[in-house]
């Protein structure tokens, strides 16, 4: 919304204890600044484009930092700071030729030996998206013959190398060194707090347990050429419904979370000075299951919760959206397999397929964990005791704050038998979806704690990454999507709509097929005369 330059700012921690301080809007000029508040569910765990792994983290990293490529509406890889690019024959060799015009934060020029480090350095920190990387580029096939041209050398084909570029983020090298200690060769500290980055947006203020502040990067070298843009962003993180209604109250809110629940959604899209933005999604809403661990260790007792799952209720009063049929969504449409059918609601197949189980017989207790106070995972954590119920299953409901659940997926023995997540592709490729859940080196994250570790998976994997054939690829995916649809390590319960509640001068969102890149606000600027 518009503000002036005085005007107070909100504090997350005195939102969520309802004291809000006063805020007073100024009528629009042309010498106003616009100011919004951005709701979001999940603290922002990290600022290191190294190491982030959530919706938040990407939220963070594609305002503050630009990479080789970027991501269209449509998912094609498009240009950014590589304005192109060469494939040598072999598959093997990819040489970027970077814009001339592009400028850090501080004003030093954007050069190949700052790219040829940040990539050394992601394969070095190995976290975060350093496993498509880890293990095939080694750090000195990463070169630089000039200032303008990168060279990345690949050990074996990659089939969705392309895809993974807009990860491939350009930090500012002598920034960080200077700001780096002996014990910390990589600046992990300063990254972790600061922004060192080309991006649009600047970093003001960081409290990782409650909010953040960005401001426009006015020298951004794409320009701001969209209309009025949106000049500070103010990150208030909050899954309490009550507080962002109060937001949206006073004319402050400028955009929601993507996971309040459906009240919230229709009462603040009642209101004269907000409007729902809905469109669809890249992934799903699943119920992972732990392969390794009491009960969900038996197969059968994995299709029973399946079989036991209120899908059309999930879908049309709970969590709003349409059938997922298996692990990919439809939107990856040559990849989808259509031979695999949603899931049924069918308690007496439940039961049968529990009757088959090792624990047949046996008193069970399902472990479920949720994102704490998300009042939709409540609601389906609830449908889903009462359902279980009559299958002879009793689920012990634990929600938890989304960094413990992080911390309790790093092994197979704290990650619990159930956990209910939203899933999407960090990079516009059906392999963000099936490697980063279901292969054995992607384990001991959030995104698989499933704990899959199956040796076919694993190799069907593995053999789509290694051809550049497309029909070959697509038909080794369908194969996957079966196999996984007989192991049924997930319920795969709703694609849903993304739903944001928006202020209605807020114009320019496009949904964009991978995690957090329709959040980028230098896409977005401000016209409340618009329709």
């Amino acid at each position: 919304m518009k503000m002036d330059s005085k005007s107070l700012r909100l504090s997350a921690l005195l939102l969520a204890s309802a004291i809000a301080l006063p805020l007073t809007s100024v009528a629009a000029s042309a010498t106003d600044k616009v100011s919004i508040a951005v709701n979001t569910m999940q603290i922002f765990s990290s600022l290191d484009p190294a190491k982030v792994t959530d919706y938040t983290g990407y939220m963070a990293i594609v305002n503050m930092y630009d990479a080789l490529t970027t991501v269209s509406p449509t998912g094609e890889i498009v240009p950014h700071l590589a304005k192109s690019w060469d494939i040598s024959q072999d598959g093997l060799t990819y040489t970027f030729h970077l814009r001339d015009n592009a400028k850090f934060q501080d004003g030093k020029p954007v050069k190949a030996s700052d790219f040829v480090w940040s990539i050394q350095r992601l394969i070095g920190i190995n976290k975060g998206p350093s496993n498509l990387v880890v293990g095939l580029v080694k750090p000195e096939n990463v070169t630089a013959p000039d200032d303008k041209t990168v060279v990345v050398k690949l050990d074996r084909q990659f089939s969705p190398f392309m895809a993974v570029t807009p990860l491939m983020m350009a930090l500012n090298e002598k920034l960080i060194e200077a700001n780096s200690k002996p014990d910390d060769k990589w600046g992990e500290a300063y990254v972790g707090e600061h922004s060192a980055g080309s991006g649009p947006y600047k970093l003001v203020s960081y409290n990782r347990s409650a909010d953040m502040v960005i401001a426009r990067n006015p020298d951004y070298f794409l320009g701001w050429t969209k209309g009025t843009p949106i000049d500070e962003v103010r990150f208030v993180q909050t899954s309490d419904d009550a507080t962002v209604k109060a937001l949206a109250e006073k004319g402050e809110l400028g955009l929601s979370s993507h996971g309040l629940g459906n009240d919230t959604y229709e009462t603040l899209g009642k209101m004269a000075s907000y409007k729902l933005l809905q469109s669809t999604t890249a992934g799903g809403f699943v119920i992972k299951l732990n392969s390794k661990v009491y009960p969900t260790d038996d197969v059968h007792v994995r299709r029973a919760i399946a079989y036991a799952t209120d899908y059309k209720t999930i879908q049309e009063a709970i969590y709003p959206g349409f059938d997922m049929t298996g692990p990919l969504s439809t939107v990856f449409k040559d990849a989808h397999s259509g031979d695999i059918q949603p899931g049924v609601f069918d308690l007496e197949k439940a039961k049968e397929e529990l009757a088959k189980s090792k624990y047949a017989g046996q008193k069970i207790t399902l472990v479920n964990s949720y994102v704490a106070s998300l009042a939709f995972e409540s609601e389906v954590a609830l449908l889903m005791q009462a359902n279980l119920e009559q299958i002879g299953i009793t689920l012990d409901i634990k929600p938890e704050p989304w960094n413990r659940i992080v911390e309790l997926s790093s092994k197979p023995e704290t990650t619990p038998a159930s956990t209910q997540v939203n899933i999407s592709p960090n990079y516009p490729s059906p392999d963000a979806i099936f490697y980063n859940q279901y292969h054995s080196k992607a384990s001991g994250t959030w995104m698989s704690m499933e704990w899959l570790q199956n040796p076919e998976v694993d190799a069907l994997i593995d053999k789509v990454r290694a051809t550049t054939d497309i029909k070959e690829q697509n038909a080794t995916y369908k194969e996957l999507q079966s196999k996984l649809a007989e192991l049924q390590p997930d319920v795969w319960a709703v694609s849903p709509n993304r739903r944001y509640a928006a202020n209605k001068c807020l114009q320019g969102y496009a949904f964009i097929p991978m995690q957090s890149w329709d959040l980028n606000f230098s896409n977005f600027h401000w016209d409340c005369k618009a329709n």
